[in-house]
């Protein structure tokens, strides 16, 4: 009982707070990035904006010339701190958009400094200790222990726990901008940031003045649409990764074919969660795959040991997903799907569709899937990737087609996103936040 009582102080603490004035900026340099930081009140819940708030850690970034404004911008995840985010990206932005405009960035509800999501330690024990579950049965087990560490967090999290959907954090981007004096938003998403920006698209659609989401999730898939694309995504990386073996002295499978190295591998990331977590995430990026590399000849070797007792993690980014994502199937027929996924992804299929959490979350889903038109906005850049290894190209054609004013720009790649890391596509963004302008109908940006 204590650490509820805690929680809810914390939030109610604010809750008399102003939220009506600007933010009042102080410096917050972060790896030699002049950033300036403050916190902004947002209530916990906006079905009840007079109620309880919370505050969000939100950073900026200033104008190196004339400033016209603001870019709002955040990352992935979700999970990930914002303000981190803008640390670390900071010189990735294009030079035109760093002299025209502050970037802002925050900590959405839930993460990071933004009253994150707490879990008492070791409550996700029982769940990360359980096999991927191979019968119907093993499912039910799952999913109850799936939901004993959820409750346990939202216990130790309070009220907040139930409101860190997307929509909320929608909602949350155009206190931002109200707060900063802007009329309408120009925004710039990666990633889950995606899914920020086009949640903000459907509900202000006449506020978007320019917005470009680059590595587009889904704004239609429920739970088992994405986890299904999602892994279709992570195959083709390392079937990408295992064809690029050739080239790289390093690589510890180039005597075996990608077949082979499925089966081997597949035993081994199921049995274990932390190279559940390892394996994917290299993959993710090829410049981590030489980290691959020497994780797997370390693997083959029989060298490698895990760092510590298995936990199961990712708080926030389970509460987010849970909350936007509708789960509506059984025990039984999760672990069809788990079959099903297993002949059709054979090294991550059945591990991700059998270990979907949602089944039994203590907290209802807030959104319901559908294609995002956002009538009346400015235009919207979407920025796909053929091969991208978290977020399947198919995910942004579907989004540029049924927004009324989205525009498609193609990078063939194999990575997750594009902006600061392909000229071409940094460039396109670029020109639109600042000038306005689109890319060519059908313009497509090569490695």
């Amino acid at each position: 009982m204590t650490t509820i009582v805690l929680a809810t102080a914390a939030i109610t603490a604010v809750s008399g707070a102003a939220t009506g004035s600007g933010p009042q900026w102080a410096p917050c340099p972060a790896d030699g990035v002049p950033l300036e930081c403050a916190t902004v009140r947002v209530p916990v819940d906006w079905a009840r904006p007079g109620g309880p708030a919370i505050g969000l850690q939100v950073a900026r970034l200033r104008a190196t010339g004339e400033r016209a404004g603001s870019v709002f911008t955040d990352p992935g995840g979700p999970g990930e701190s914002g303000v981190d985010f803008l640390a670390r990206f900071a010189g990735r932005f294009g030079d035109r958009l760093r002299r025209s405009y502050d970037i802002v960035s925050w900590d959405p509800r839930g993460i990071g400094a933004s009253h994150p999501i707490t879990c008492p330690p070791g409550s996700d024990r029982e769940l990360a200790e359980l096999p991927v579950p191979g019968t119907v049965a093993e499912r039910l087990r799952f999913e109850r222990a799936a939901a004993g560490w959820a409750t346990a967090c939202r216990r130790r999290t309070g009220p907040l726990f139930d409101h860190v959907d997307t929509l909320s954090t929608a909602r949350d981007l155009d206190r931002l901008r109200a707060l900063l004096g802007e009329a309408k938003i120009k925004y710039a998403g990666f990633s889950y940031g995606t899914r920020i920006g086009l949640f903000y698209a459907d509900l202000f659609p006449g506020r978007v003045d320019r917005m470009a989401v680059d590595a587009v999730v889904d704004p239609q898939s429920d739970n088992a649409d994405f986890y299904d694309g999602a892994t279709r995504a992570l195959e083709q990386a390392f079937t990408d990764y295992h064809a690029g073996c050739a080239t790289r002295a390093t690589c510890p499978i180039a005597d075996l074919t990608a077949d082979r190295s499925r089966s081997w591998l597949r035993p081994l990331v199921a049995a274990s969660s932390e190279l559940g977590n390892l394996v994917p995430g290299y993959l993710r990026s090829p410049q981590a795959w030489p980290a691959l590399d020497d994780l797997l000849r370390r693997l083959r070797a029989g060298t490698w040991q895990p760092s510590g007792e298995p936990t199961f993690g990712g708080e926030s980014y389970h509460a987010v997903q849970c909350l936007d994502l509708p789960e509506h199937r059984t025990a039984r027929q999760v672990m069809a799907d788990a079959g099903r996924a297993g002949s059709r992804y054979p090294l991550f299929g059945r591990m991700t569709a059998a270990t979907v959490l949602c089944g039994q979350w203590p907290v209802p889903p807030a959104y319901r899937p559908h294609p995002i038109h956002a009538t009346g906005s400015g235009p919207i850049l979407v920025v796909g990737t053929t091969h991208d290894t978290a977020t399947p190209y198919d995910w942004a054609v579907s989004a540029a087609k049924n927004l009324d004013n989205g525009r498609l720009l193609t990078q063939e790649a194999t990575r997750h996103g594009g902006y600061g890391s392909n000229p071409c596509v940094t460039a396109a963004i670029d020109d639109l936040l600042v000038d306005g302008v689109l890319p060519p109908a059908g313009k497509v940006c090569t490695a």
